[in-house]
C-alpha cells in the first residue's frame, strides 16, 4: 500500500475518490488535511500483493466478491468526509459503490481483502446475500429502518403440501416459454472492468402443474379467507382488503402538455409518470390486502411453499424475495419517488373486478435504481440478466378455482413496445407466471359477466446465480428453446411508440 502511494505521488496522479472530493467548496480547507488519502476499487484492481509477474494468485472469483465496487478511505479527514464524498460521486455520475475505510485492525491487509470485508459488512448491514447460509443471513438486519414481515427476506425448502406430498420439479408443465422486448443493451463483467454490450430480451414462462388444487385453495384462503364465497362475493373481504393498490410505473409527475391551459394538467393523484419504457398514467386504487394482511399471506405456510417450488425449479440459483427495503433511496422504507410514502412489498395481491383501469406497467428495473440504494451500492445499476447479478423475477399464480371461462377475460398482457404486439395468458386454477420484472405487462379488467374478481398472489424474487459468472436466465433447457416474439425476432414497427423502446 505504502509502495503505491509513493508510486501516485511520484506521478503526480490523483485516485477518483480524491478527484470526486474536490469542488466541495462548502467546507474549510483543514477538513481536507493531510491525512485524505482514498481508493476506489473496483474488480481488476484487487490483487493482494504488486507483484503483477506473480502467476500463482488465485482467480479474482476467490477473493472478492462477484459485481462488486468499493471506495476504501484512510483518514480521519477522509471518513468524517464519507457521507458528502459518497454523495458528490454520485452526483458526478460514478458508479455506486460500497465505502468503507482502514481501521487498526486491518492496517495491515491487503487492499483485496479490506475491500471484501468492506463488502460483505455491507451485505449483513441490509442482508442482500442470496445464500441463506452465508453469513451476511446469519443474524436479524441492523439497519435502522427494520424489515417487517411483508419486505424481509424469505427463504423456503419444503415443496411438499397436503395432498400433493409427492410434487416435484417434473411436474411442472410449460404453457408458454418466450422472450420479447430484445435490445442492445451494456453488459458489464461480475470481474474487472470493461465497456462491453450484448443483445438482450426480456423473458416470459407459463407453467402448469407447480400448484395443484389443494395449495391453490390454501392459498385463496390465505389471501381472503377460510369459507369466503369465492363463487359469488362480487368483492374481497374488508378490511383485510381495500382499494389502496395502485398499478403504474414510479416516477415523476410531468404535464400533458406546454400550452399553459389548466385542463392540459394532471395532479398528483392521476399525474402522468415517467419511467424507463414512456410515460403512463397510474391506474386509480384497485383492491389490495392492507399492509398487515399482506404480512399474514407472505408468512403463511401455503406462500412458503409455493416459494420452495418456484426455487425447486431453480436449484442453480439461491431464489429469495426480493431484499424490498435495500432498493430504495438510503435503504429508507417508503423514500422512493413517486411512492407516496408506501414501502417497497415483496408480495402484492390482486383482485380484480370489472371497472378497474389497469395501466401498463414494470415491477421492477435494476438499472433504474435509485444510485444511493444500498442494494444498487452493492451490485450496481444494470440491465436484468446481467452476468453474476442478481436476476429480478415475479412469480403470480392465479387462484380462482376452475370455471374462469375465456368471456371472463382478465388475461395477464405483457407487451413488446418495438413492435406494438404482445401475448396474453389466461387465469386457470394454479397456473404459475414468470416474468423478468422489466416486462411491460398490465391485468385485462374483468368483463361484466365475471362477477367475481380475479384473484392473484405475485411474489417478488431475486434469483442469485450460484455461478457468479453464468448468465441468468427463466428459461430452462428441460423445458425447450424459448420462442422468439416481436424485436426479439428482429421485427420492428413503424407505428410502435418510440418512447417505449429500450433500444
Amino acid at each position: 500500500e505504502d509502495e503505491e502511494e509513493e508510486e501516485e505521488e511520484d506521478n503526480g496522479e490523483e485516485d477518483d475518490a480524491s478527484y470526486a472530493a474536490d469542488g466541495m467548496d462548502d467546507w474549510d480547507d483543514e477538513d481536507l488535511d493531510a491525512s485524505f488519502d482514498g481508493y476506489e476499487v473496483h474488480p481488476g484492481d484487487w490483487s493482494p500483493d504488486d507483484d503483477d509477474d506473480d502467476d500463482s494468485l488465485p482467480p479474482l472469483a476467490e477473493i472478492l466478491p462477484p459485481a462488486a465496487r468499493c471506495v476504501l478511505l484512510r483518514g480521519d479527514g477522509a471518513k468524517a468526509l464519507m457521507p458528502h464524498l459518497r454523495w458528490e460521486m454520485q452526483s458526478a455520475g460514478f458508479e455506486p459503490a460500497v465505502f468503507g475505510a482502514f481501521t487498526a485492525a486491518n492496517q495491515n491487509a491487503t487492499i483485496a481483502e479490506v475491500a471484501s470485508n468492506v463488502v460483505e459488512a455491507h451485505e449483513r448491514h441490509w442482508r442482500l446475500s442470496g445464500d441463506p447460509e452465508s453469513p451476511a443471513n446469519s443474524k436479524e438486519p441492523e439497519s435502522p429502518y427494520a424489515e417487517t414481515p411483508s419486505s424481509k427476506a424469505m427463504w423456503a425448502t419444503n415443496t411438499a403440501w397436503e395432498g400433493e406430498e409427492g410434487w416435484c420439479p417434473a411436474d411442472a408443465v410449460p404453457v408458454l416459454n418466450l422472450v420479447t422486448d430484445a435490445a442492445t443493451v451494456p453488459d458489464p463483467p461480475p470481474f474487472g472492468v470493461g465497456d462491453y454490450f450484448r443483445e438482450d430480451a426480456t423473458a416470459i414462462v407459463a407453467l402448469d402443474g407447480v400448484v395443484g388444487e389443494s395449495l391453490r385453495a390454501a392459498l385463496l384462503d390465505a389471501v381472503t379467507e377460510p369459507g369466503w364465497d369465492h363463487a359469488s362475493a362480487d368483492s374481497p373481504p374488508t378490511p383485510k382488503w381495500d382499494r389502496s393498490t395502485t398499478d403504474g410505473i414510479n416516477g415523476t409527475t410531468e404535464e400533458d402538455s406546454e400550452d399553459g391551459h389548466e385542463e392540459d394538467h394532471v395532479g398528483e393523484s392521476d399525474g402522468i409518470q415517467s419511467g424507463s419504457y414512456g410515460t403512463f398514467r397510474p391506474a386509480p386504487g384497485s383492491w389490495g390486502l392492507t399492509e398487515s394482511a399482506l404480512a399474514d399471506v407472505v408468512s403463511h405456510p401455503s406462500t412458503s411453499t409455493f416459494l420452495s417450488r418456484i426455487a425447486a425449479l431453480y436449484p442453480e440459483y439461491h431464489v429469495r424475495t426480493m431484499p424490498a427495503d435495500a432498493l430504495e433511496p438510503d435503504g429508507v422504507a417508503g423514500a422512493s419517488p413517486g411512492s407516496s410514502g408506501r414501502r417497497i412489498a415483496t408480495a402484492v395481491a390482486n383482485a380484480a373486478v370489472y371497472g378497474d383501469d389497469f395501466k401498463w406497467h414494470l415491477d421492477a428495473d435494476p438499472a433504474a435504481l435509485p444510485p444511493s440504494s444500498p442494494f444498487a451500492e452493492r451490485y450496481g445499476t444494470y440491465v436484468n440478466r446481467s452476468v453474476g447479478r442478481p436476476l429480478f423475477v415475479s412469480a403470480l399464480v392465479y387462484l380462482n378455482p376452475a370455471g374462469w371461462t375465456a368471456d371472463m377475460n382478465a388475461e395477464t398482457l405483457v407487451l413488446d413496445p418495438g413492435t406494438g404486439t404482445g401475448v396474453f395468458v389466461r387465469p386457470a386454477p394454479g397456473r404459475v407466471l414468470l416474468m423478468d420484472q422489466d416486462a411491460l405487462h398490465r391485468v385485462s379488467t374483468p368483463s361484466p359477466s365475471a362477477g367475481v374478481p380475479r384473484y392473484s398472489l405475485v411474489l417478488k424474487l431475486c434469483f442469485y446465480p450460484k455461478d457468479p459468472e453464468a448468465r441468468p436466465r427463466l428459461s430452462r433447457p428441460e423445458w425447450g428453446r424459448p420462442v422468439n416474439f416481436g424485436t426479439a425476432r428482429g421485427l420492428s414497427s413503424p407505428f410502435a411508440n418510440d418512447g417505449e423502446s429500450r433500444a
